[in-house]
């Protein structure tokens, strides 16, 4: 398990960079502070400024990015034009590093979808429940669905490949081997939605179709808008929302371990961070970075990260540059040493979604 972080490490944790933390820290073993410093470190020295890298083909947010193979796909998300789509749209990923020669694929998605989940397994992508839409009539969906890209990156066709126990979005969905993990969501998505504590697994079977899902101990809170990390053999939660309305955010980081029958411990609070949900984590090397999200106040351009020590200790929070405005409801991955973000809503009160597609170097 995750040792939780000194008390001096967490109660400034968004805050602090490493040096900071070091030098208010005295009292820590060296060992940690010379971990903390060095590893981090590391990633820091490479680090620059963010870059623009292109344009989406059309302004989103609750939008999916991720690769596959030699591409980069784009899957789905909400704009106040159209609402909700189920347009996939792909671009080659190319030396320059630029995403902006999209296309779209011939099979869109089964159903227009925001909210929704997508993981890669095996060269194929799976999408796993999400909304239509915030409205009285609106529906969640319990479909999962998965696609094959061919030579050229395009997508002919969508198959489904089982359900989620039930319908859920603004859920978190990581990949531990052939194991899926679904944490958190909400049943519903309109006015007066709940969200919910449920812990299910399930495996991807060799011929690509779903097993038989198992329920799992409760999440410690009922949440969603989290985001769900697979380091190692542990999980990682990171934020979201507790409460839909009233809105409450949390502030945690928790961490639970996979045992070898693909059961979790309990999970536990392991570390602190700024309070927001509808941000975006990624996974560089053994670094999570936290991508900006909603905060209490209004949307964050904030990006910071911890290492996981070898030993599975989270260790420090580091500030990295700061996105070059605020940004919520995004989408983002880490690729071959760059971290890409793009779309999202910009401020809190409006529906103006961004095309915007930024980089950063990280672990170069």
């Amino acid at each position: 398990m995750i040792k939780r972080l000194p008390s001096c490490l967490t109660v400034g944790l968004a805050l602090l960079t490493v040096m900071a933390t070091a030098t208010a820290c005295n009292s820590l073993p060296d060992s940690l502070q010379n971990n903390a410093q060095g590893q981090g470190a590391k990633h820091l020295q490479t680090v620059s400024d963010w870059k623009e890298a292109g344009e989406l083909p059309l302004p989103l947010e609750s939008h999916q990015m991720v690769v596959l193979g030699d591409f980069v796909y784009l899957l789905g998300g909400w704009n106040e034009t159209r609402g909700p789509y189920a347009d996939v749209y792909f671009t080659p990923l190319t030396p320059a590093r630029t995403l902006d020669n999209w296309q779209a694929t011939s099979a869109p998605m089964p159903l227009r979808l925001q909210h929704h989940a997508v993981v890669v397994h095996n060269d194929a992508l799976y999408v796993l429940g999400g909304d239509n839409g915030f409205w009285d009539n609106s529906t969640v969906s319990d479909r999962i669905f998965r696609a094959i890209r061919n030579t050229q990156g395009d997508i002919t066709d969508w198959v489904e490949v089982g359900k989620l126990p039930q319908p859920l979005t603004i859920h978190a969905v990581t990949l531990i081997g052939d194991q899926v993990y679904v944490l958190g969501g909400s049943n519903t998505f309109r006015p007066g939605t709940q969200v919910v504590d449920t812990i299910f697994t399930a495996p991807i079977l060799p011929d690509g179709v779903f097993g038989e899902f198992q329920s799992l101990t409760s999440f410690p809170t009922s949440i969603g808008w989290l985001t769900a990390t697979a380091v190692g053999n542990q999980i990682i939660v990171i934020s979201g929302k507790v409460e839909f309305s009233p809105t409450r955010l949390t502030e945690t980081v928790w961490a639970a371990d996979v045992n070898t029958d693909n059961q979790l411990s309990p999970f536990e609070s392991v570390a602190v961070t700024t309070p927001r949900e509808r941000h975006a984590t990624v996974l560089v090397d053994r670094t999570l970075v936290v991508i900006a999200g909603g905060g209490a106040n209004g949307a964050l351009a904030m990006v910071e990260a911890a290492e996981v020590d070898p030993e599975g200790n989270l260790i420090a929070w580091m500030k990295l540059p700061p996105l070059p405005e605020p940004r919520y409801a995004h989408a983002a991955f880490a690729h071959d040493g760059y971290i890409y973000v793009s779309g999202g809503f910009l401020r809190y009160g409006s529906n103006e979604t961004s095309r915007q597609v930024y980089r950063l170097p990280f672990g170069k």
